[in-house]
Formats: structure tokens, C-alpha cells, sequence
């Protein structure tokens, strides 16, 4: 199985024998390798260790007890998906409550949406969703229309904590369960480091408390867990897992200092385990003992959510307000509506772009259309230098399905370009020859 996450790194794994026998049980044919002790282990065994990594992780830092009211926060990918079977595994008889939140990312939100329901309902577990556009009428796909455009995923972090307290609030929960492993956290720790943020590095451990009264205490049980062996666990279980990466999948400086991790780590197989002893044991306590934090938390005055902003707006609130300057934040044009602006504005305005199989386009296309290869979406050099010839006119995109084109759109907004995607192309597909007529 291939899996691919945001930011477009992958992961492969094929179940097949990897040796004569299993290293733990001396009975069973192994097919997965434990990477940080070099043991080669059958699927039952594998899952013994991880699941014992998160029974000790809950213990030792005391995550939560049978009177917490639990929410894990599913995103439909492999992290969350094994938490939460983990979960329910170890401790059949705690209230755990799963909450997705769909957070309008078109071609993306509403295809998770449906996976993180095929694992609830394998798994027995309940499950809450909040639709951003229906409950708070916007998409975080709308940024591409602010100054945050290239820079979607902090803003998405934002509004996602934000709701992460609001929900818990409103269920009652007393505990928050994310999907955040040790490779994250130990990337997070390192970012941070490098940029002298050591007050976030202090609030940052497995266990979060409360940073204020009425707000849920956040845990991350699979802290001891590598990112790769999380992926090994997902699959060997047939946990179900969207298939494709958010479309703002971006590459941060966390991204950039996880990867030189995972080349450490080659050399030393308890690397990451090392540094992150040297955070929780030795560097933490320093941090807690000698910097004072001074966050006082105030009612946002747009919402009533409590915030430590000097101007008592929350972070939520002060972007949200950015984006509701932007009156119009159209993405997407049915054929309809893009024939009425075309007439309107005149054909030399316009663009359009068929990002279909080249033999496809060959075989009938849109009239004037020009063939893009998806291949070009890797390389924002390449996306900058084919489309500059375009910075004046008004681009439209179209595929299959509208999902390729509409990662075209959301490409190239981050650019500056007025793209739009095509909704619906099935339509234009089967109309080709009338709409040469049209035009």
C-alpha cells in the first residue's frame, strides 16, 4: 500500500514474509519490521508493543482516567485512525467521543469525512461532525483570497485549536485525544528550538493542561510511537484511510527538520527516542522551573472564547475578520456561469486549460483549450514560469472530476493568478461539440 500525506511524503508497505520467524512469539511467519529494535515480527506481535506503548504513554503521564469524558479528533488519515482503534482496544469501557471536522477543503474535507465514518463504525465509535462552512459559513479554502494564502496550514492550525476547545466545551469533554506521534513532537521541539521559542516548548509535553478554567486537558497517546510503525499498524489492520493529501499540504520548517530526523535516525536506530528523552527529562523541567509564563486569558471580544491577545481579539477572529473584507471568494464556475462571463468580459480574457491524459485532450477538447500536464503541480518554478504568459487574463481549469483541476486553482491563487475551477466538468465533457457552437 502507498500513502500520501500532506506535504507529499509517502509511505509503502507491502505485507508479505520478511523472515522465518517471528523474533517475539518464535511461532508466526514475521512481515513487519519494528525499525527502532531491528525485530522482525508477525502482525499479532506487532500490535502487542504498539498498543503496550500507548497503555504505558496514557500511565505514565496520566492521560486520563474511566471518569473523563474523551474526544479524539479524527482526520481521516493513518495517525488518528490508529489512535482511536487503539483506543478502543485498551479501554473498552471508557467514554471516548470521535469528532470530525470538516473543514470545507474542496475534493478533500467531504472524501475524509466519509472515511472517518467507515472507521467509526468499524470500530463502535460515536462520532460528532462540524461542518465550517454550514456552522461558521466560511471554508479554510477562502484564505487563498487573503494575504495568508501561501500560508494556509497556520491558519488552518489556528482555527482548528479553536474549535478543538469550542467542541470539547459544547460535548462536555473533559480530555482531548489527538494523533500527534513522536515524530511530530519531536520535530515541533526542534523547530521551536532553533527559532528561541522556549515558552512554546514549555507548553508543549504529551499532556497539555488546561491554559485556562473550563477548557480540556490535550494528550497525545501515541508520543512513543515513530510515524512509519503508526503507518505498518494502520494498514495491517485495514483501518480505513482517505486517500489523497490535502491539496495545502505545505512544507514547513517542521517538515524540513522531521526529514533530517529520519536521516539521523538511520545511523542511529534510538535517535529520536534520545532527543526526545533529553526535552521531557532534562530540558522541560528547566524550561518550567526557570521561565515564568505570563499569558493572562480575557474573553475574545467577538466571540467570548478566552484569549491571551494584547487587543483581546482571538487569533480565530482576527482572521476571520481579514477574510470577511474579501466579498467575493468564488473558486469554482459551473459551465453556465462561465459562459455568462465570458460574454461578458470577452473571450480574450480568458484562459482555458485542459489538465485531462494528453490522449484524452487529443481526442476532443474544449475549443482554444491548452494541455497542462499534472506534472508541473510539483515544481512551483514550473507552475510560475508556464503561467506568466497568463498573469493578465482570467484562468479556467478542468478535468475529469474537477478534483486535478481544482488543485490547479487552488495552486495558483497561492500565486496570485484569478483561477478558477471548472465545477461539474462532466458536462462540459459530454457537451463539447454544442458548446464549439456557443463560443
Amino acid at each position: 500500500m502507498q500513502y500520501v500525506k500532506c506535504g507529499a511524503e509517502k509511505f509503502e508497505f507491502e505485507i508479505k514474509p520478511i523472515g522465518r520467524v517471528c523474533k517475539r512469539c518464535q511461532r508466526e511467519v514475521p512481515i513487519v519490521s519494528l525499525s527502532t529494535q531491528n525485530l522482525k515480527l508477525c502482525k499479532a506481535c506487532f500490535n502487542v508493543i504498539q498498543e503496550k506503548r500507548v497503555y504505558e504513554a496514557v500511565k505514565k503521564f496520566r492521560m486520563f482516567g474511566k471518569n473523563d469524558k474523551i474526544g479524539i479528533f479524527l482526520s481521516g488519515g493513518k495517525d488518528s485512525a490508529s489512535l482511536a482503534a487503539i483506543l478502543k482496544s485498551l479501554f473498552p469501557e471508557y467514554h471516548f467521543q470521535g469528532i470530525y471536522l470538516n473543514l470545507g477543503i474542496g475534493y478533500y474535507s467531504d472524501f475524509a469525512e466519509e472515511t472517518v465514518k467507515e472507521l467509526c463504525k468499524k470500530i463502535g465509535l460515536p462520532l460528532y461532525v462540524y461542518n465550517l462552512k454550514k456552522e461558521e459559513g466560511f471554508s479554510i479554502d477562502e484564505f487563498v483570497f487573503t494575504n495568508f494564502r501561501d500560508k494556509i496550514c497556520s491558519v488552518c492550525g489556528i482555527i482548528k485549536r479553536y474549535l478543538f476547545s469550542k467542541i470539547a466545551k459544547n460535548l462536555g469533554l473533559t480530555v482531548i485525544a489527538t494523533g500527534h506521534h513522536l515524530d511530530d513532537l519531536l520535530s515541533t521541539y526542534l523547530n521551536l528550538f532553533f527559532g528561541g521559542d522556549f515558552i512554546s516548548i514549555k507548553r508543549l509535553s504529551p499532556v497539555n493542561p488546561p491554559l485556562y478554567p473550563g477548557q480540556a486537558k490535550k494528550v497525545k497517546p501515541l508520543c512513543q510511537i515513530p510515524e512509519r510503525e503508526i503507518f505498518y499498524y494502520a494498514v495491517l489492520n485495514e483501518l480505513p484511510l482517505e486517500g489523497c493529501a490535502c491539496p495545502h499540504g505545505e512544507t514547513t520548517p517542521a517538515k524540513k527538520i522531521k526529514r533530517l530526523i529520519e536521516e539521523l535516525s538511520k545511523e542511529n536506530k534510538t535517535f529520536k527516542y534520545q532527543v526526545m528523552s533529553v526535552f521531557l527529562h532534562k530540558f522541560l523541567p528547566i524550561l518550567k522551573e526557570e521561565l515564568k509564563d505570563e499569558a493572562e486569558f480575557r474573553p475574545c471580544m467577538k466571540c467570548g472564547e478566552p484569549t491571551a491577545s494584547p487587543n483581546e481579539i482571538c487569533g480565530h477572529c482576527r482572521r476571520l475578520e481579514l477574510l470577511q473584507r474579501v466579498k467575493e471568494r468564488n473558486l469554482e464556475l459551473t459551465f453556465e456561469e462561465w459562459m455568462k462571463l465570458l460574454k461578458s468580459n470577452g473571450e480574450n480574457s480568458w484562459m482555458v486549460f485542459d489538465v485531462r491524459e494528453k490522449e484524452d485532450f487529443l481526442n476532443g477538447a474544449f475549443p482554444e483549450a491548452v494541455w497542462i500536464s499534472k506534472e508541473i503541480l510539483d515544481s512551483e518554478r514550473e507552475l510560475i514560469k508556464t503561467f506568466k504568459p497568463y498573469r493578465k487574463k482570467k484562468l479556467l481549469f478542468y478535468c475529469y472530476s474537477g478534483r486535478l483541476s481544482y488543485l490547479f486553482t487552488l495552486k495558483l491563487r497561492k500565486l496570485g493568478f484569478e483561477a478558477y475551477n471548472l465545477k461539474n466538468p462532466e458536462e462540459l465533457l459530454k457537451n463539447i461539440e454544442a458548446s464549439k457552437e456557443v463560443v
